[in-house]
């Protein structure tokens, strides 16, 4: 699992395995993996915030052409940007994101592509599981941090809050196991960001997140009002 970053990781867990299909709550799947980009590229200090801006460091380079991508955005911008602009831009590449990250998922071979039409006409293409092995590890391991309070390492813990943050806690855990450690959860990213994160990662990790439940919810609301 260690060849797969936040984003891959999201988004398989937020596939129905079966079925080959997302599930999700409402704008998930549109701030979830920007978000994801951003706590991803934090962790690899790739960039700050600095004065309500986001800033690319440019003494830090990764090997990762997805990535980089994303990061050249930022730094190509003709001015520094909030991160409120930014994950409304990445979040409107929502398809691209998805789609580079199945085209991954499936490389690795772990999915696999079943092409589909609805009315004969429109593509409703399926991504079902081949390969379960990655994703029952990673899950075994998610459980294992809410259930037996396993300490988690900084990328479990964003994963963890992402999941929070975007209200996939059903989703991803199940109903059931969500409503016995929804307490556990709480305190697993409260307690570890006091306690792991390093002033700067925490604040921005803060920012990442809480931005993401105001995009979401924004979103939520126009679309409750234009209906």
């Amino acid at each position: 699992m260690t060849d797969l970053n936040l984003i891959d990781k999201f988004l398989l867990l937020a596939l129905d395995d079966e079925k080959g299909k997302f599930n999700s709550g409402p704008f998930a799947l549109t701030y979830g993996p920007s978000g994801a980009i951003f706590l991803e590229l934090s962790l690899k200090e790739c960039i700050s915030i600095v004065n309500k801006k986001v800033v690319v460091n440019n003494f830090k380079r990764i090997d990762d052409v997805f990535l980089n991508k994303y990061v050249d955005l930022i730094k190509n911008s003709n001015r520094e940007r909030s991160l409120k602009y930014w994950i409304q831009k990445f979040g409107n590449k929502e398809r691209e994101i998805k789609k580079e990250t199945l085209d991954k998922l499936i490389r690795k071979g772990i999915l696999v592509k079943r092409e589909q039409k609805f009315l004969w006409v429109f593509n409703n293409d399926k991504f079902p599981t081949v390969n379960s092995k990655p994703e029952n590890t990673l899950r075994k391991r998610l459980y294992e941090i809410i259930e037996l309070h396993k300490k988690p390492t900084l990328e479990e813990l964003m994963l963890v809050s992402l999941i929070n943050t975007c209200n996939m806690d059903r989703i991803v855990y199940g109903k059931e196991r969500y409503k016995k450690c929804k307490k556990n959860i709480k305190a697993i990213i409260s307690d570890t960001e006091n306690n792991m994160l390093s002033t700067t990662i925490k604040e921005i990790h803060t920012q990442i997140t809480a931005m993401i439940v105001v995009m979401i919810s924004a979103s939520v609301a126009a679309t409750t009002a234009a209906s």
